[in-house]
């Protein structure tokens, strides 16, 4: 009788076991058969794309793909296509919110960075930072210390134009959102200046030989590295050595204890042109204080430089860039577009970088500040 109750129990728990690994088969099953299912999905919806070509009709779905199928190759194919198509915004910020989540140790995340470099989002610093504490690939980190050092050299940037437009407040925050605005009023920019040095730094010393279609990450960021310590607010103004338009010996460092408002100008450029009453009207302003106008001439000759200086009234000395927009100094100072203005301290440390010069009352109110600080030493 015992015996028997022994065999009803081991058959009773056989046909539990053959039920229990019945189920799991199908689960694993089940599992194995998501990727084919997600590839399936994404190749449905990419055709009806096609057939249609409304990108706000089919970003939520391709959203929906990517959070349906999180962690899959399908996913990441449907967030590189809202991310081409959507590089900021809230479709980019739920993409990159899926992104942080469910793919930020794949090796082929990288392909991603292109398509999210100019988007100013809190999300995106989320994502690089991510990527960098748990992605094993080596070119994909390095990638990621070089864009978010790039990310935090925009930031402040953007924050340094808030905080000198107080009344464009409200526009600011239509453009960038509430978030972002109320992070960057607060966010200390020494601090985020330091950040973005240690990415290019750590990017320079440990993925030196990391390509990107630009070049190597050691000539990249390195002049990344060099922007910061030398030309960003707050970096040592790189020396220049030099002579100036008549062929005179001239040195930047002759003019420290000074504020010196440096103007890379060139007569070819319109631009350049417009900013010579704004000059003039700085070194009348300035006269007998601790201050100096110089410029960085890059006209083609220097005779016609000359006369130019005669007929413009330009009272100020100008370095000779070679005779070209790209001489050794425009290049060290990492000017392409001209003009640029450059205003440094008494004691040569950048204080503001202005592409183009329109700011010209900043620019002035920051000259009259630093003058009365160096009148008072």
């Amino acid at each position: 009788m015992f015996r028997s109750y022994l065999n009803l129990v081991f058959f009773a728990v056989l046909l539990s076991c053959q039920s229990l690994y019945g189920q799991l088969g199908k689960m694993g099953q089940a599992n194995s058969d998501v990727p084919i299912q997600a590839a399936k999905e994404y190749e449905q919806l990419l055709k009806r794309y096609e057939a249609n070509r409304q990108d706000r009709q089919f970003v939520t779905s391709f959203l929906e793909v990517a959070e349906k199928y999180s962690g899959t190759k399908p996913a990441l194919d449907s967030l590189v296509w809202v991310l081409k198509r959507f590089e900021s915004g809230s479709h980019a910020d739920r993409a990159i919110t899926t992104l942080i989540n469910a793919h930020a140790t794949q090796p082929e995340i990288e392909q991603l960075y292109l398509h999210i470099g100019n988007n100013p989002s809190l999300r995106v610093d989320a994502f690089y930072r991510k990527v960098i504490t748990v992605n094993k690939n080596h070119s994909a980190v390095g990638r990621a210390h070089f864009r978010l050092g790039n990310y935090l050299v925009r930031q402040a940037e953007i924050a340094r134009e808030i905080r000198a437009n107080p009344k464009s407040l409200d526009k600011f925050k239509l453009f960038y959102g509430l978030d972002l605005i109320e992070h960057l009023q607060k966010v200390d920019l020494t601090e985020l200046r330091k950040d973005a040095l240690i990415q290019f730094t750590v990017a320079v010393e440990k993925y030196p030989k990391v390509r990107t279609y630009k070049g190597e990450l050691s000539e990249l960021a390195g002049r990344e590295k060099f922007k910061i310590e030398h030309l960003s607010v707050g970096g040592v103004a790189p020396e220049i050595i030099g002579e100036d338009i008549t062929g005179k010996p001239m040195k930047l460092s002759d003019y420290k204890g000074k504020v010196v408002l440096l103007d890379f100008w060139g007569d070819w450029c319109v631009a350049c042109r417009m900013l010579l009453p704004f000059n003039r009207a700085v070194v009348k302003e300035m006269q007998g204080r601790p201050f100096e106008l110089l410029g960085v001439n890059s006209d083609t000759d220097r005779i016609y430089a000359r006369k130019v200086e005669q007929t413009q009234k330009i009272t100020w000395r100008s370095f000779w860039n070679g005779g070209s927009r790209f001489g050794d100094i425009s290049t060290e100072w990492g000017v392409e577009k001209w003009p640029v203005i450059y205003v440094l301290d008494a004691e040569g440390i950048v204080q503001m970088r202005s592409a183009g010069g329109h700011n010209k009352e900043e620019i002035f109110k920051l000259i009259e500040k630093l003058v009365s600080e160096a009148e008072d030493k």
